[in-house]
């Protein structure tokens, strides 16, 4: 509870180690001077659904950077079984880069456990739309191209994250304060429509009326609608839509468990670099003042703290 240190997108160096701290990609101990990132969601692995393999709806969950500790600060302690190495990054990113590219695997976990695992997935040449260009939305952008998508479709009235998105995957950018949702996705996408909408914005009564109208105007069947995005507040929808179209809705909430941190590491390793989301570099002392901008700019990517 708080106060609490925040911060839990984050990398580092292991400056001390425990005999049973574990390299869970290698089977090897963690030892001093390992690059390293962490979960965030501090699973206890003994309730009910950890128990059935759902990590990220842990009944004694525990959250870096929110219940206990985070990344704020110098030194952050965590217990090894959250812990994934970050060495295969080394390959190909060189320095601070890596630290850089570590401190993503997070949110981009957060984006990969929505698409794979809660939607599914999607087959090479399905046309798919992100609605919402935050971090998380951009780096779905990326997975989604990287999967095989056909036409990545990124709605987004800021113009910054608009050319974020184009530049790490998006084939096509939709302002929906400017233009109609539906019919720019249906004329992108010759009246077809898309295979999985991602819901990263956190509006739900702006944006489920319109991927409802794009769902039923489009020809597409078995659509997916995937809610990444937090929001309290009331969804509208039309069953019966769903009905006829035999679209669907899930909700995600966490990055934990199904290999999903291992599988974002090694994309990364392979060449999907998410870096382009930093735009801009503080140092702990400027945190503060930079949440409160936060607030009310939503002009930046994705701003990281450093250490000096």
């Amino acid at each position: 509870a708080f106060p609490v240190t925040l911060g839990h997108e984050f990398s580092g160096i292991i400056v001390k180690a425990g005999k049973e701290a574990f390299n869970k990609r290698t089977g090897k101990p963690f030892k001093e001077g390992d690059i390293v990132t962490s979960e965030e969601m501090l699973w206890c692995g003994r309730c009910r659904p950890c128990a059935d393999g759902f990590p990220n709806h842990c009944e004694r969950l525990q959250e870096l950077g929110f219940t206990m500790d985070g990344a704020f600060a110098e030194y952050v302690k965590v217990d090894s079984r959250y812990v994934w190495d970050l060495q295969e990054l080394r390959r190909i990113y060189k320095e601070d880069d890596v630290f850089l590219a570590g401190s993503l695997v997070e949110p981009t976990s957060v984006a990969y456990n929505a698409i794979m695992e809660r939607g599914g997935g999607i087959r090479p040449g399905d046309n798919v739309v992100v609605i919402g260009g935050g971090p998380i939305g951009l780096a779905a952008v990326a997975i989604l191209k990287r999967a095989g998508a056909a036409k990545v479709i990124l709605s987004e009235p800021s113009r910054s994250r608009a050319a974020l998105g184009k530049k790490i995957g998006a084939d096509y950018i939709i302002n929906p304060l400017e233009e109609d949702f539906t019919q720019k996705i249906l004329g992108i996408t010759d009246g077809l429509g898309a295979k999985l909408y991602l819901e990263a914005s956190g509006l739900p009564h702006k944006v489920f009326p319109e991927i409802e109208r794009t769902i039923w105007e489009g020809k597409e069947l078995n659509s997916v609608v995937v809610i990444v995005a937090r929001s309290a507040e009331k969804i509208p929808l039309t069953g019966e839509i769903f009905q006829v179209r035999r679209a669907s809705i899930v909700g995600s909430q966490g990055h934990s468990g199904h290999g999903t941190f291992p599988h974002v590491i090694s994309l990364m390793a392979s060449g999907m670099n998410l870096i382009p989301l930093i735009t801009k570099k503080i140092s702990l002392n400027e945190v503060p003042e930079n949440i409160i901008m936060l607030q009310t700019n939503r002009e930046e990517g994705k701003i990281t703290a450093f250490l000096e």
